[in-house]
């Protein structure tokens, strides 16, 4: 009976986990038009996607080639122009979040590579303290920061 009552337990746990990491499609006004105007301006664009699953966003762009500098430079600054708490409180609600968006995620990759090719992100927050939402710790998706894969 004892090993019946942890069986259980063990998965009402593993159940409220896995739902805690549902990944969303998010189709929302805004990043539609995001997806129309960067395919129409970079043709090699081959895959938009964006999703997210709490408390971030992501932007997932697949590229046909490996992308120019200009073309990322391009991608960047339209991702930023769409990053506004407006529309990111838009997507939230899309989603039925709750509060704010944490982090956007934009990863862009070649079609021929299986790893992500290069990963900008920005916080909502300045710090990991979600709690202290005072104006001095808002960042509000100003500062991005770019990671990039060593080439092998």
């Amino acid at each position: 009976m004892k090993l019946c009552q942890i069986a259980i337990i063990i998965f009402l746990i593993i159940l409220i986990n896995s739902a805690c990491s549902v990944t969303y499609t998010v189709k929302t006004s805004s990043t539609v038009s995001l997806s129309e105007v960067l395919k129409k301006e970079i043709p090699a664009i081959k895959n938009f996607k964006c999703t997210f699953t709490r408390p971030d966003l992501t932007i997932s762009i697949e590229m046909k080639d490996v992308p120019s500098e200009e073309s990322l430079n391009s991608i960047l600054a339209n991702v930023k122009q769409f990053s506004t708490i407006e529309n990111l409180n838009d997507i939230a609600k899309s989603v039925k979040w709750k509060s704010e968006i944490y982090d956007i995620n934009l990863i862009i990759y070649s079609h021929s590579k299986e790893k992500p090719l290069i990963k900008y992100s920005a916080s909502y927050f300045k710090t990991f303290d979600a709690s202290n939402t005072s104006e001095e710790n808002i960042d509000g998706y100003k500062t991005w920061t770019k990671y990039e894969e060593p080439h092998t």
